[in-house]
């Protein structure tokens, strides 16, 4: 199995084993990366984020987005003044982090891939690579499905979440 990696999209070599079928593509992060984002220390984070030609969001082990770089506040429309310290639905204006209950704690998030694949990460430590997701954005009565590719990749206490729109078009899905 080969295996790239996740940021850089630079070739790490090949897995051993044939538990896969051949030319599947495994993920993970290369040591450059992996030593930029250790790097922070002397670096502020979010210079080396906006090194990044791709949406990504720095997310901790609640789901609270602490940073996301120029890629993501342009995809977003937001400053950073708008997205660090707020939980991922609401950053990403999922319809249901309105309800009373908030992001993370309504029925519908036990669905939500985007959050699933954060905390998956989180505490497995497995990286996922482009994974399918939906994103109902707009009001209860008229839903906006907006599907999207996400890579998450664990780095200390921290998800490094890459976002990908697939599909602009919005599905119209009317509650009235």
């Amino acid at each position: 199995m080969k295996r790239i990696c996740a940021w850089c999209e630079k070739d790490m070599g090949e897995i051993p084993g044939n538990s896969v079928p051949f030319g599947e593509i495994s993920h993970g992060i290369c040591e450059l990366c992996f030593a930029k984002i250790e790097s922070i220390y002397g670096t502020p984070l979010i210079d080396y984020l906006d090194t990044l030609s791709v949406p990504v969001a720095l997310v901790d082990k609640d789901g609270i987005v602490v940073t996301g770089n120029r890629q993501l506040q342009s995809l977003l429309g937001k400053d950073l003044s708008r997205i660090e310290g707020f939980r991922g639905g609401n950053v990403f204006e999922c319809v249901y982090s309105t309800l009373p209950e908030g992001c993370g704690k309504t029925i519908h998030c036990s669905a939500c891939t985007i959050r699933n694949t954060v905390m998956d990460t989180y505490n497995t430590g497995n990286n996922h690579y482009r994974r399918l997701s939906y994103l109902n954005q707009g009001t209860l009565q008229d839903i906006n499905q907006i599907i999207v590719l996400i890579t998450t990749v664990k780095s200390g206490d921290y998800i490094l979440l890459r976002v990908d729109e697939i599909d602009a078009s919005k599905h119209k899905s009317s509650n009235k």
